[in-house]
């Protein structure tokens, strides 16, 4: 069971959806990709009970304000920071896929105190400029998911962002959870380059996933974050390298 929650990041009203769980436990705050909202994650964040988590739509999303203007990273960063606020969290835990994961790692590097371990979900720590082919692909495949104006305003307002030396800023425990079929954007050489820049940071691999990590195994994916979310509640964090989970 989850319930809908509103933040305001200025006069931009966001939406995501919260399963209300121990308000005193560290939440996991999922962040989706570039075209998705607070939705894909809702089996996930109900899943994960009596574990608190969130997922999220930021703007131009979901059920999300739809804004003219204002699409840049910096905007997005503020998205999360204002609906993290809202849900009064001192601490969290952060889960990005795809894409999200840089706005995941932008609002870490903003907030250090406030993050106690960070999910990478399948993509490099680079935030690319998107150009009018890939505005016009997402309209094509994606009609019904993500309004034109966002699509452009993203577009419009992108600028090439890498994360990799800045990583090092981050002292919290980092997970990468990657797919190893072809449709995988998060490469073998990319995952080690995250552990050179981040030594803390461990690698999981799913064999038989692709870009979408809860395909075709969900409770395994699940199991990952209850994982991780309990070694981030400890005092101690994990040594760096492969990371193995009791996931069946």
């Amino acid at each position: 069971m989850t319930v809908d929650g509103w933040a305001t990041n200025g006069n931009i009203r966001l939406h995501y959806l919260d399963n209300e769980c121990d308000m005193s436990a560290l939440p996991l705050i999922m962040i989706p990709g570039l075209s998705s909202n607070a939705a894909v994650f809702q089996p996930m964040i109900e899943a994960l009970v009596p574990y608190r988590a969130l997922s999220v739509s930021l703007r131009g999303r979901g059920k999300s304000d739809l804004p003219d203007t204002g699409y840049r990273f910096e905007d997005h960063i503020k998205d999360v920071e204002a609906i993290i606020d809202q849900a009064q969290f001192h601490q969290v835990c952060l889960f990005g896929h795809s894409i999200g994961i840089n706005y995941a790692i932008g609002y870490a590097l903003e907030n250090p105190n406030r993050v106690k371990g960070i999910i990478v979900g399948g993509y490099p720590a680079e935030y690319p400029i998107f150009t009018a082919d890939w505005a016009l692909k997402v309209m094509m495949k994606y009609p019904d998911e993500m309004p034109m104006k966002a699509v452009l305003g993203i577009q419009h307002e992108s600028v090439q962002i890498s994360f990799w030396e800045r990583l090092g800023e981050l002292t919290c425990p980092i997970l990468i959870i990657r797919g190893n079929k072809p449709s995988s954007l998060l490469k073998p050489e990319m995952a080690e380059k995250y552990v050179q820049y981040a030594p803390q940071t461990r690698i999981l691999v799913f064999d038989d996933s692709g870009h979408r990590l809860w395909h075709p195994n969900f409770n395994r994916f699940v199991t990952a974050l209850r994982f991780f979310i309990e070694e981030c509640s400890m005092p101690k964090p994990s040594d760096a390298g492969q990371m193995e989970l009791p996931l069946e």
